[in-house]
Parts: structure tokens; sequence; C-alpha cells
């Protein structure tokens, strides 16, 4: 794999983004790698702000905008922000693979990343579900950029020679086409080296695991970089839902039941967007100013993580544990049992780089798996897996995590 141009930042947190570097042409020293490292470890929530070097013009400055980035996202924020920044003020190519799973802040920030630069640059996000042919997506490029000329890769390339600014493609949702019949979506991730370095393109996904899936098929000559969010710790999601009650005024929600809601979404995806819902529908509930408490909370969980469509889809904790199950499985050395279970899963969190879950909540993963029939718990504590192998890894439906567990020889 080639190597990449740029240093990535240090992941002393769960939540830390996972940055596996691509290229390996390098315009920087070591040094300064290191003091971007090391200054990236040290932001903090209340202390992050972007702000760009003044290496344009004196109007550029006036464009500079300081936005907070999401909670819990800080330092993916700043990681993309200084990638940016680094390909406008030295002309490399950049294209960037985001992936996380579903509601871990991966639009929102590359939202704010985009309205943190301003007018500095052209930006264009679309949604891939709505482009069908690369006619469509050069066009889309080219009408953003004030163009009416004939949408093709000729024109895309003299267009942007003209243009001053760097333009930035943000492809959102691009796993949701993941065929080669749609490899025009990927091969758009070339367009920074072959049409004009000033195109910068950023695919989204909820797949950690298409650069490796699908992108070598494809035989791309430059893969792209890649950047993963990780899912929400319960700590991250506690804090959130506080300060949105804070901000909108309320306070009936017993601090108990936060922490409950926190604690039950973190164990079973880190999706944020599930504990907003799950306190939304608990507020409610009851009149405003009827508190409510863990009781009310438990019940709008069991309706979220029972409902047809949450069982048809496996939350991330419990895919992960019966991957493990799995691997151990296909060892016929191995005795499956939760203790067992238990200390291979926690080998398989840090290759996977999601949060180990422990007590009460290990439990409540393993006890989605065992009311959907997948592991059944004999006496004695011993486990068996109750699907067959086929089964297993289409309920799993990550290719990505199954190597990587399958690698651990467990």
């Amino acid at each position: 794999m080639v190597q990449t141009r740029r240093s990535l930042l240090p992941q002393s947190q769960a939540k830390s983004p996972i940055a596996t570097p691509k290229r390996a042409n390098t315009s920087r020293s070591t040094s300064s790698r290191a003091r971007t490292a090391s200054t990236s470890s040290q932001l903090t929530e209340k202390s992050v702000t972007v702000k760009f070097k003044n290496t344009h013009s004196t109007s550029n400055h006036r464009h500079k905008k300081e936005v907070k980035p999401l909670h819990g996202r800080e330092t993916e924020f700043s990681t993309i922000c200084k990638w940016i920044e680094g390909t406008i003020d030295d002309g490399q190519p950049l294209s960037l693979y985001i992936s996380g799973s579903p509601g871990t802040g991966k639009s929102a920030t590359m939202k704010l990343v985009l309205e943190s630069f301003g007018s500095r640059v052209m930006f264009l996000t679309l949604n891939c579900v709505s482009i069908h042919t690369q006619t469509e997506l050069i066009r889309s490029v080219l009408e953003t950029m004030g163009s009416s000329i004939r949408p093709t890769l000729p024109a895309l390339a003299r267009a942007l020679e003209d243009e001053k600014k760097h333009f930035v493609l943000v492809l959102d949702e691009i796993d949701l086409l993941a065929s080669k019949t749609n490899s025009f979506l990927y091969t758009a991730f070339q367009w920074p080296y072959t049409l004009n370095s000033k195109l910068i393109v950023i695919g989204i996904a909820n797949s950690i695991d298409l650069t490796e899936r699908l992108l070598p098929k494809l035989k791309l000559g430059h893969v792209p970089q890649t950047l993963v969010f990780a899912p929400y710790s319960k700590e991250a999601i506690a804090e959130i839902l506080k300060n949105r009650m804070t901000a909108d005024s309320d306070d009936a929600m017993d601090a108990k039941a936060v922490e409950l809601c926190s604690r039950k979404v973190a164990a079973m995806s880190g999706d944020l967007r599930a504990a907003l819902h799950v306190i939304k529908h608990t507020r409610n509930l009851n009149e405003p100013s009827t508190p409510r408490g863990c009781r009310e909370v438990l019940g709008v969980l069991n309706g979220v993580y029972s409902s047809p469509l949450a069982r048809a889809r496996l939350p991330l904790q419990p895919r992960l544990i019966l991957a493990v199950a799995l691997a151990m499985t296909s060892n016929k050395k191995n005795i499956l049992n939760v203790i067992s279970l238990t200390n291979a899963y926690a080998k398989a969190c840090e290759v996977v780089k999601v949060p180990r879950l422990e007590g009460d909540d290990f439990a409540s993963a393993m006890q989605i798996l065992e009311s959907q029939s997948f592991i059944m718990e004999c006496p004695g504590g011993k486990l068996v897996l109750k699907v067959d192998t086929d089964t297993a890894k289409s309920v799993i439906a990550d290719s990505g995590m199954i190597a990587q567990v399958t690698a651990l020889n467990l």
C-alpha cells in the first residue's frame, strides 16, 4: 500500500479517529510532522478552532471562520481541516475516505469543516443515491462552478485549471451503491491526481472496509487516505445529552435516566442519533413538568432495539461478539464459554478499534444475541453458536470486521 506525505494524529483515546496513511511523496520534514501531531494531541473541546495561515492574501484572512467542532469529534475535525489546509498550501492532491458506524458525526463534522473554510474554497456535497452516471456527477460540479459547458472529464479539467480556488467535492453515502456498475463514484478518488490537484474529493460511508473490499478491484492508481470515526463513548453521549437538555431548559429528565440511556446506546451501537431519539420520545411521554426516569427510558429503549427494523440488523457490538464467537467456533481447539468469549472479545476490540463493553453492558449485548437465537448458553456456562457460518456472516454484514477477527487466530 502507498504511504502518505501527511502525518497522522496520535490515537490516545478510543474516540479518536483511525487514520491510515496512503501516499509516499513527502514534502514536509519529519520534525514538522511531529510538531503537527504534538499540537493535535493537545486539542480540547473548549480550545479547538480553526486558525488558518495567511498564505494567500488579506482577503483570505477576512474569510477565516472560527467553528466549534461537535463534542467528541474535535480530533477528527482538526485532522480533516489540516489535510485540506495542507493541500491548499502545497498543491499536493488529496482524496479522503471517511467511514464509521451510523450516527457517529461524519456528515455533520464535514459540514462544519466546510463552514470553517468559508469562501476560501468552493464545495459541493452530493448524496450518491441521486447520482447515477459519471456525466451527472461532472455536470453537478461544473454547475456549482458556474459553467454550462458539456460535462466531460477534459472539460472539468480545464474548468479546474481556470479556477483560482480549490474545489471540495463531498460524496456522501458513497457505499450505498458499492458495485462495479457504479465504479465511476470510486474512480472519482483519482481525479485530484489525474485532472487537477485543485479538486479535493472526500467520500463518506458507513462501510469501514470499502477501501479493502472494492477499491483494490478497480485497480486505482492512488488509494485515498482513510479516516474512521469510532462509535461515541457513553461519556460523550451523556455530555451531549446534558448539553442539549440544558439548551432546551429541560430539567425534568432524571440524571440517572440520562446515564442509563447513554450507557445502553453506547453498548449497542454508539449511535448518537439513537440516544437523541430515545430522549426525545421519553420527554414526550408525559407533561413537560412531569419527572421522567429510568423506567420511561427503558421503555423507549426496548421499543427502539426490539423493533423489526432494529432486529433486521444487529447493532455494532453484538455483531462484533458474534464475529468473535464465529472465529472461536471455527477453531476446534477452543472451548467457547462466557469467560473465553469475553477475553477474545477484548482482543478484538483493540483490533477493530471500538470501545470495550464490560459488566452489564456486555451482558446486554449478549442478551440481544440470545434473544434472537444466535447464541445459546448451556448449563455450566458453555456457549453454542445456533446458526451456521454463512448465516452468521450475513448477519455480521462486515467482511472487514470478520477478516480482522479471523486474523487474530482466536
